[in-house]
């Protein structure tokens, strides 16, 4: 087992300490309260790599199977959304500037779901929480986090800064991928969203302007609930784009296990979610019929495919100018532990 560094206190209270670990080369920052436990990566972004209920350590987020990519290891070929599926560890990354397929804009590549995912950041604990910044290197922006853990409450505030000197345009998005104890057969999601849109190429015979209530979708070849959640072998990948909410927010609870989840975020920078689940629908790389999560992504755009796309299809890319920034946020609060 590994250890972390300092020595574990007794009693932890509502604002969190911090220990530092290392894993395959990477240094992995550790907040901790009484309830909560959450493990975060620098080196990749600012990735909060895991979530753990700490009365009985059920953990919350999906972890790629695989694990950490060990730092400095040779590269591997392929193509970006290869590359990118390898160097992700799961949990809740930030998308940015670019969002789902790759795409080729200002004379370079922008990868699979952004540059900010695998950027370095440089840290500091301030005594309450982490601050993060980073300079990308195919796209003029610095990126800056700050990651707060009280209590039961994880919060994320992020900003991007255009420090180039012409207008960019970027899909932004903050990518929770639930999976653990928190995703099974009997979890069920509950959203304040009101419209469902599918995507065609999840859902075949369908288009982008056949809307649905929330929680009805387009499946491969019929109508399903996206409120609930299919077993581990369902033989189901589901994707689809909520918007127009009453509220920003979104329930995970997961009966069996006592586990409730509630993300809320700034619904101004971030109006749209895409929903993805995977349940054993894929077949090959990456999740040869063994994936199983639930990703929730507060958005600037829709849909997952790339700037291009996003701006002819819906319009919602957003524009940074020179010198300006956008700042956005989302917490996660979680459930005790029933009193026995």
């Amino acid at each position: 087992m590994e250890r972390f560094a300092g020595a574990p206190r007794p009693k932890l209270g509502p604002v969190a300490e911090l220990q530092r670990r290392e894993v395959r080369g990477w240094e992995v920052l550790r907040l901790s309260t009484d309830t909560l436990v959450a493990d975060v990566l620098p080196g990749l972004g600012g990735t909060i790599w895991s979530l753990t209920r700490r009365a009985d350590g059920a953990e919350l987020f999906w972890a790629a199977p695989w694990g950490l990519i060990a730092r400095g290891a040779p590269p591997r070929l392929g193509t970006g959304q290869a590359l990118a599926a390898d160097a992700s560890p799961g949990g809740w990354q930030t998308l940015f500037p670019n969002g789902g397929d790759s795409v080729r804009v200002h004379g370079v590549e922008w990868g699979f779901d952004g540059e900010v995912r695998t950027t370095f950041c440089d840290w500091e604990f301030t005594g309450s929480s982490l601050v993060m910044t980073g300079r990308l290197a195919r796209a003029p922006f610095e990126i800056s986090k700050i990651i707060s853990l009280r209590d039961h409450e994880l919060t994320l505030g992020e900003t991007v800064r255009n420090v180039g000197g012409e207008r960019v345009e970027a899909i932004w998005g903050s990518r929770v991928s639930f999976g653990g104890g928190l995703i099974g057969p009997d979890t069920v999601i509950d959203t304040a969203a009101t419209i469902v849109r599918p995507d065609p190429e999840y859902s075949p015979s369908t288009s982008y302007d056949d809307l649905s209530p929330w929680p009805r979708g387009h499946g491969t070849d019929s109508m399903i609930n996206l409120r609930t959640v299919p077993g581990p072998d369902a033989g189901q990948s589901r994707m689809a784009y909520l918007s127009d909410f009453t509220r920003p927010w979104l329930r995970v609870s997961r009966p069996s296990q006592a586990l409730t989840v509630d993300l809320e975020w700034d619904g101004s920078s971030w109006p749209h979610v895409w929903y993805a689940l995977e349940a054993g629908g894929a077949s090959g790389y990456p999740w040869y019929r063994n994936g199983y999560f639930l990703n929730l992504t507060p958005c600037t755009s829709w849909p997952a495919h790339g700037v291009p796309e996003a701006r002819r299809v819906s319009d919602t890319t957003v524009w940074i100018s020179p010198g300006t920034a956008r700042t956005a946020s989302a917490t996660l609060r979680v459930n005790q532990l029933p009193e026995i």
